[in-house]
């Protein structure tokens, strides 16, 4: 009996969604009802497994629980320090009448810079005091330089280009970004957005985009300058074709985590790091040509 009620409920998922955009509430109720019974199912063992993973499959697709918008942009304004206001410290992100915002970054600049060794060179004592010996004589010192704080590479290039936002997102969201990977060089490079909690932007979650020989996406937890894999998936070609792409990243409160591609759930997981609301959202290029149509981030609420 149970099972036949699944069926039904899965026929009327249909026409339903054409009307979802003015009848949110019923349903979203209906999924609700429907995620209740396949719950059921499972426990009951009167569907098969197979089925029931088709079931939540399903319902991931229209389940919205989220009714409270917190930022939209698809930048056909022209300009994305207003309205909301992006900031972004470099030149690396644009936005075109054809894509929206778009944003790349050569790594075969920063190749030189990342095969460098990691251990500070060695000084010659000798040297610099013989160095500012001669300063003192010619009346003035030796300039001493402050390392760069912000890793670039050959010529100046930087190895990464942020672009961010502030404002304050729960810790239950919805994130739809549609984004494509446009470069025709060097697709090793990666591509990441996510909440973030305080000013550094160095702490919170990221999904990723990776490119390469075996694209992949990855959830990742930033916390204390430690980066964590929280869960991976890569099979097929994801972004590498260049169309444009929607992706719908959903984090409960409880700290389930599901990830959607064009309709298709490629990643869940439940990962419960951070507990506290957000302060801001952030995109980093870190090699590669993206293209970034829209941004929406939903609360809970309405």
């Amino acid at each position: 009996m149970k099972l036949i009620s699944l069926l039904i409920l899965l026929s009327l998922l249909a026409p339903i969604q054409a009307q979802a955009a003015t009848d949110h509430a019923k349903t979203q109720q209906l999924v609700n009802e429907l995620k209740t019974l396949t719950d059921q199912a499972e426990q009951n063992r009167s569907a098969s497994y197979r089925f029931i993973d088709q079931l939540r499959d399903l319902t991931a697709r229209y389940d919205w629980p989220w009714g409270k918008r917190v930022l939209f942009d698809d930048f056909r304004d022209g300009n994305f320090r207003q309205n909301p206001a992006w900031y972004s410290s470099s030149n690396d992100f644009w936005v075109t009448p054809s894509v929206g915002l778009r944003t790349a970054l050569d790594r075969q600049f920063n190749q030189a810079r990342s095969n460098q060794p990691s251990t500070p060179p060695v000084h010659d004592r000798k040297k610099e005091a013989r160095e500012a010996i001669l300063g003192m004589i010619l009346g003035g010192g030796v300039e001493q330089t402050e390392p760069e704080r912000r890793p670039s590479g050959t010529f100046g290039r930087p190895v990464r280009a942020d672009i961010s936002t502030q404002l304050p997102i729960d810790n239950g969201f919805a994130i739809t970004i549609k984004l494509s990977a446009m470069g025709r060089g060097n697709r090793d490079g990666s591509f990441e957005f996510g909440p973030y909690q305080r000013q550094n932007m160095e702490s919170g979650y990221r999904l990723v985009y990776q490119g390469g020989a075996r694209p992949a996406f990855k959830l990742v937890s930033y916390r204390k300058q430690m980066r964590s894999v929280i869960d991976l998936y890569d099979r097929g070609k994801l972004l590498a074709d260049g169309n444009m792409h929607t992706l719908n990243w959903q984090r409960t409160r409880s700290g389930r985590m599901t990830v959607l591609l064009d309709g298709k759930q490629i990643l869940s997981v439940r990962d419960r790091s951070y507990r506290d609301a957000f302060n801001g959202f952030v995109m980093t290029n870190r090699g590669g040509d993206y293209g970034i149509r829209s941004v929406s981030i939903f609360a809970a609420g309405k």
